[in-house]
């Protein structure tokens, strides 16, 4: 229901048939959907709020709390507008990030959104982290509609690959045939800039990122009187009147819950007869605080509450009493009940230490609490940092982002950079966590960051966007070793994302610099300009004789460089440097020249690794390579030999640290897998492409820049391998994730040429026909056939033969399904196109046979035609005889 108020938006001041959904609550209605060992779905009905003391209700935690409705709901209508058309969309799934500061109405809009869903014959679920803790809850009685809403709330708070195994599971979330995953977060920046590219690898939809804006100006003097009369009802006192602020046009109050903050000031200033409050935070602190002095000692009712805030709520007593104790904010498991006891009736809720509401509110808390009692900061450092085992890691992770979003105070700040420099395990936290924690760190911490973070494809986007914090942070006119140590970390960090074109320009730019210093040993040495030119050559893509160049530029120099004053660190980067000649070799297509180089790089890493151990992964890799080149040069047998054992020590490696070798694994399993089959081995190398596809798959979701064409590639020798063995089932499938692959290669502009996804599709269709799946055959055929007519002329015979081919293939399917007159016009073509490549290939002229048998078979008895093409199909196979 809405009403129109003559000076301001829309109100919608009651909720469909008077209940609401509540996000984020677990009392009345919520049942368990779907679970799984690291996240949940709850079923959500709509529900009537429950009663609560009046002592509770006039506290500022509950009147500003937008789930306690206090003050009408303002639609923010163009937001919502956008919502329904995401909601009502033709996707079977898709995916949209909500966004906005702490206040702006992300929990209320969505409420509202669930709400109006649940109206309308949807059924809304919300997600639960389950590292985290979660209340016991019944399961759902019956499956969901066919229509799904999914809420996750506080997004920016999950571990990355249980936000995307969510995402993932969704196309099976009961019976639903349309679901709708909605993502709550502060900020898009932490989340959605990785989210986006791993959606493209998951094949899911998505629309593009919401963020609320808030209350504009010419309306807020309206809504501002509009909540003071609203607070003045909920406090049973008479309408104050209370003055409207000067200062309304600021753009802080575009925010509801800074303007709902100043309206309930005034009201209780009024109310206590106080003067106007110049710190609106403050006082309304002060105020909450009151009561806490009236329940227990004042000193550790707000230790609770910094510790509700920070890591609840608490699924059991005994847990939250764990906390209490392990902390020292009781002395023992009796004063621990009764504080626990107390802070429920401050805070009631259906487990133990709710945090106080809302969120920008309880931060505020922290930061004046933080300023005021060192101690605290202290025993929050330790609780932090020392491995007490009462903390989860989610329980980490949730208070990290919590005092990330508390960061506008300084005393948070402080606290933070002390935890990231005590704890080295954070910088390898999930990537929104490092992102949101370190933009609030000094630059030499967020170095320090970097350097210890784990190069792994998850983080690879968070570490790409620390580089480019602290290459902003360098001046314009710093010194040529700063800039050049910045231009290349940043190029590192571009090509492990995947960016390769980004990546020339920067390490472009920092291999010129380095020429132009390397008379200066103060500035450059031969070795670093080798290093950048190793990276350079990584990055550029005009084919292997420019890469060619460069890495011979990198031998020449540090071939130069005296023998007996060689370090281990320059023994590494000449054996690197040997090996990556090689491959720029390679692609050039000097094998001969490539195989020997790859040898004298795979002798010095022999060496060093006999010295340290450290060494064995870039020995491991230099073998592969080894392996590779002798698979290029048709030495098969040697190739699987030396391959087999790179495989089998890359296997050892990715077991102690999976996300670091797991893309070297993967590639010398495909390189593996092709020496198998050239070897005329196809069951091995069929195992060894699986295993490599399922490296591949995991990488690709994280950096499909960077992976998706290799993921590619594994996939279409997986389909010819699978096609020798004749296992149709397998190929089938396979065939349809590669054309899923292909289609991303071009949407992402990683790939122009569409001969791979124009082939693919072809051989799916036809295999399709065979197994009898003749719908989907004609629809695969068809968008393939239409492909084809699009390649740039003149395209191969072999393609042309396969496009006739595949006709005859489509003419048996649209004969099946009892389309007479498109299987005749397939059929035609195809042998119209037989005669022709039947001038110039044998193989062609032995189709024609069949192409003339499937038109007669498309052609009723007594036409003309019929009998012609029967004579002429007789004629054939007397000559064959």
């Amino acid at each position: 229901m809405s009403s129109e108020t003559p000076h301001g938006p829309r109100v919608d001041r009651s909720w469909i048939g008077g209940h609401n959904i509540q996000i984020g609550d677990t009392t009345g209605g919520v049942t368990i959907m779907l679970e799984r060992p690291l996240f949940r779905l709850e079923l959500l009905r709509p529900t009537d709020s429950a009663e609560l003391p009046e002592q509770v209700r006039h506290q500022p935690s509950y009147l500003l709390h937008p789930g306690n409705q206090v003050v009408p709901y303002r639609p923010p209508d163009p937001d919502l507008a956008r919502l329904a058309a995401w909601r009502d969309g033709p996707e079977q799934l898709s995916v949209l990030l909500l966004h906005g500061p702490g206040g702006q109405g992300k929990t209320r809009t969505a409420q509202h959104f669930a709400s109006r869903a649940a109206a309308d014959g949807w059924s809304v679920a919300q997600a639960r982290d389950l590292t985290t803790t979660a209340p016991p809850l019944p399961p759902a009685p019956g499956p969901p509609a066919e229509r799904l809403l999914i809420v996750v709330d506080y997004a920016e708070r999950w571990r990355y690959p249980s936000l995307l195994e969510l995402l993932h599971s969704t196309r099976t979330a009961g019976r639903a045939q349309v679901v709708r995953v909605l993502l709550l977060a502060r900020s898009d920046r932490h989340l959605w800039d990785q989210l986006e590219a791993e959606l493209d690898g998951l094949n899911i939809a998505f629309a593009a990122p919401i963020a609320l804006a808030g209350f504009a100006p010419p309306s807020r003097e309206t809504l501002f009187i509009e909540a003071a009369a609203a607070f003045a009802r909920a406090l049973d006192l008479p309408d104050p009147s209370p003055p409207v602020p000067d200062d309304l046009a600021d753009p802080s109050y575009s925010s509801p819950l800074t303007l709902h903050m100043a309206a309930l000031a005034a009201v209780v200033a009024v109310g206590n007869n106080d003067e106007r409050p110049s710190d609106i935070t403050r006082y309304l602190l002060l105020h909450e605080q009151r009561r806490w002095n009236a329940s227990a000692d004042a000193d550790t009712m707000r230790a609770l509450v910094v510790l509700a805030t920070l890591f609840g709520p608490y699924r059991t007593r005994d847990s939250a009493r764990a906390l209490l104790l392990d902390t020292g904010a009781a002395d023992g498991p009796a004063e621990a009940d009764q504080v626990l006891k107390a802070h429920r009736i401050l805070y009631p809720y259906d487990r133990h230490l709710a945090p106080l509401r809302p969120d920008r509110f309880a931060e505020d808390f922290l930061g004046w609490h933080l300023d005021r009692d060192q101690d605290a900061v202290e025993d929050l450092a330790v609780l932090l940092t020392e491995d007490s085992g009462i903390l989860q890691d989610g329980d980490i992770r949730q208070a990290l982002i919590v005092l990330a979003n508390a960061a506008r105070h300084q005393a948070v700040r402080d606290l933070l950079d002390r935890v990231v420099n005590l704890r080295l395990d954070l910088a390898s936290m999930p990537p929104a966590v490092v992102l949101a924690v370190a933009e609030h760190l000094p630059i030499l911490t967020v170095l320090r960051t970097i350097a210890l973070g784990a190069r792994s494809p998850e983080l690879a986007y968070a570490r790409l966007r620390l580089v480019q914090r602290v290459v902003d942070a360098v001046p314009a006119t710093g010194a040529p070793t700063t800039e050049i140590a910045s231009l290349r970390m940043l190029g590192d960090g571009l090509l492990e994302c995947g960016e390769h074109a980004r990546a020339a320009d920067v390490l472009g730019k920092a291999v010129r610099l380095a020429r132009e210093h390397l008379g200066d040993p103060e500035i450059v040495t031969p070795a670093d300009l080798a290093d950048l030119l190793n990276l350079y050559a990584r990055a550029v893509e005009s084919g292997g004789g420019e890469r060619v160049l460069l890495m011979a530029e990198a031998v020449r120099l540090l071939r130069s460089h005296p023998a007996e004053g060689t370090t281990t660190q320059e023994r590494d980067l000449l054996a690197k440097t040997l090996c990556n000649h090689s491959t720029a070799l390679s692609i050039a297509g000097e094998l001969g020249e490539a195989l020997t180089l790859a040898e004298e790089g795979e002798a010095q890493y022999r060496e060093l690794a006999a010295l340290n151990p450290d060494f064995k992964p870039m020995l491991v890799r230099s073998r592969a390579r080894i392996a590779s080149l002798l698979h290029d040069l048709g030495r098969f047998g040697e190739a699987v030999r030396i391959g087999r054992r790179a495989a089998d020590d890359q296997r050892k490696l990715f077991a102690d640290a999976p996300e670091v070798h797991r893309s070297d694994l993967a590639s010398t399993l495909h390189n593996l897998a092709l020496s198998l089959d050239g070897a005329g081995r196809p069951e091995p190398a069929a195992l060894a492409l699986a295993e490599a596809a399922e490296h591949y798959r995991h990488l690709t979701q994280h950096l499909p820049l960077r992976f998706l064409d290799e993921f590619s590639g594994c996939l279409f020798a997986l389909a010819g391998v699978l096609e020798k063995l004749d296992r149709m089932s397998e190929l089938i499938r396979v065939r349809r994730e590669l054309m899923v692959t292909e289609r991303q290669l071009f949407e992402l502009g990683l790939s122009q040429d569409r001969r791979r996804l124009t082939i693919t599709m072809l051989l799916l269709g036809r295999n399709l026909e065979e197994t009898e799946e003749y719908r989907p055959a004609v629809t695969v055929l068809t968008a393939a056939l239409d492909l084809v007519h699009g390649l740039p002329d003149p395209y191969p015979d072999r393609l042309a033969e396969l496009e006739a081919q595949v006709l005859i293939c489509l003419s048996r399917a649209q004969d099946a399904l009892g389309d007479q007159d498109a299987a005749g016009r397939a059929a035609r073509k195809a042998v119209r196109m037989f005669r022709v490549l039947a001038e110039d290939s044998a193989e062609a002229a032995d189709w024609l046979g069949p192409a003339l048998a499937q038109l007669v078979c498309c052609l009723p008895e007594d036409d003309p035609e019929h009998l012609a093409v029967q004579a002429e199909l007789e004629q054939i196979s007397a000559g064959a005889e």
